[in-house]
């Protein structure tokens, strides 16, 4: 371990598995003190054990991101029991269970369950966080997009348009808030072997196979290693980094 987010608060949305959980462990082995958080109240007590077992410090809290108060509540909890926040982590999203269904097909109701979730969710996240940020004397801001925002890749029709405005959204955090310490950055995985994608494969049982064959590194990505993209933009080395989209998707977007 190095440290490397020692004096470090992180707030994680999306932690009761996959990338989320972790990050958590990742971030707490390297000093952080982690509030995870999750709809999913029994992950995230599972994620916040497997920290504490690695010697780092966490608290679960559960939340709806779609919820504006309960968004609120997590975030002053997380600064009543570590006395901070320097880090946020918006990793919470959700997809289509049809993941090939198109416009048409889709419902208005469906839309904006992920819309809520995807974009909304990450919106109360640092409307809620910024203010925290500040007060700690600057931050960093770390959201997750998709490779479905930048090609024509599986997800859905809601689910690549949130995750476009994800990246819109990154990037006007990060020219507003940089002169007072903010960074903001996003990161676009390509396909990774986590819970989401493995309910996909309930339709689509060959979708590893296409995914890895479409993947010129030839495989799905673990957790970890997006989790590792976020760890370099939660510390300091990327400290001239803002405004950025990580494209982590093992070259799928280059052929």
């Amino acid at each position: 371990m190095t440290k490397r987010l020692e004096n470090k608060v992180a707030f994680i949305t999306g932690a009761a598995g996959g990338q989320g959980r972790a990050a958590a462990i990742v971030f707490a082995r390297e000093g952080a003190k982690v509030a995870v958080v999750d709809v999913d109240a029994k992950g995230i007590e599972e994620t916040a054990r497997l920290v504490n077992e690695a010697g780092g410090e966490a608290i679960a809290i559960p939340c709806d991101v779609s919820n504006e108060e309960q968004v609120k509540q997590a975030i002053q909890q997380t600064v009543n029991t570590f006395g901070k926040l320097t880090t946020i982590y918006n990793n919470a999203g959700i997809a289509h269970k049809n993941f090939m269904i198109t416009v048409d097909e889709l419902s208005v109701e469906e839309w904006d369950k992920i819309q809520n979730v995807n974009t909304k969710g990450m919106f109360f996240v640092v409307k809620y966080g910024i203010p925290e940020l500040l007060n700690a004397g600057g931050g960093t801001i770390i959201n997750t997009a998709s490779t479905a925002a930048l090609v024509n890749s599986p997800g859905g029709p809601s689910y690549s348009a949130s995750k476009g405005a994800i990246i819109s959204f990154t990037r006007h955090i990060a020219a507003t808030y940089a002169k007072k310490g903010i960074r903001a950055n996003a990161i676009a995985p390509g396909y990774v072997i986590t819970p989401m994608t493995k309910a996909m494969e309930e339709m689509l049982p060959e979708l590893d196979k296409i995914a890895s064959e479409a993947t010129p590194l030839g495989r799905g990505a673990q957790p970890e290693e997006i989790a590792n993209v976020a760890l370099f933009l939660a510390s300091d080395e990327s400290s001239f980094v803002t405004g950025a989209v990580i494209v982590a998707d093992g070259g799928m977007t280059i052929v």
